[in-house]
């Protein structure tokens, strides 16, 4: 029985982390098992679960991409992370890497073929601007952001040292991209499917 005044309060678990700078092996000894966590220059970063319409775009991108690449390339989802060195770990929304021949990695150390981000206006600047440097810092050749909200794709590619746009589309617009793989993208139909003929 509560009483009057009285508040149930919930447990939640807590996670206590090493002072700042952390580091890769840090995170490793707290065995976490969640894609949120990553690290940026030894700061740990805890990001939200997908929204609904960012889960949607994603599934709907993972869906293009596995269509797009050849059996020696492995599409993977939020379940892999991708180490650039001992201070900086993330985990993108969808990385395209040459396939390894054994189970699924849970972390690559070599620079994937390509990286996407899904964003909504909560977390674009994140995504646009401190994972895009550490993804151009990491060698990362080819990058995608994808915004969810508009919405629009933006595809670039690593050409000395920075990141080149090379090509964007929104709502009805094609995107055709040839490397790293050869797809046509038509952002509103990541959010809706096209109207059957």
């Amino acid at each position: 029985m509560i009483q009057p005044g009285s508040a149930t309060r919930s447990r939640r678990p807590t996670l206590v982390l090493p002072a700042p700078p952390l580091t890769v092996t840090d995170l490793d000894e707290l065995d976490l098992d969640d894609p949120r966590f990553e690290l940026i220059d030894g700061m740990c970063v805890i990001r939200p679960w997908p929204t609904p319409l960012e889960a949607r775009v994603t599934k709907r991108l993972v869906r293009l991409l596995v269509e797009a690449t050849h059996a020696d390339v492995r599409v993977h989802t939020r379940d892999v992370a991708l180490r650039i060195n001992t201070r900086n770990e993330i985990v993108p929304d969808i990385v395209v890497a040459a396939a390894d021949g054994g189970d699924r990695p849970r972390r690559l150390t070599d620079p994937p073929l390509l990286v996407v981000e899904v964003a909504e206006l909560s977390n674009q600047r994140y995504d646009r601007t401190l994972k895009f440097d550490v993804y151009r810092e990491g060698g990362v050749p080819h990058c995608w952001l994808v915004d969810a909200d508009t919405p629009g794709v933006e595809a670039y590619e690593l050409i000395d040292d920075a990141y080149v746009r090379t090509g964007s589309a929104v709502r009805s617009q094609e995107l055709v991209i040839t490397r790293p793989v050869s797809a046509t993208i038509v952002p509103a139909n990541l959010i809706d499917p096209p109207a059957p003929a």
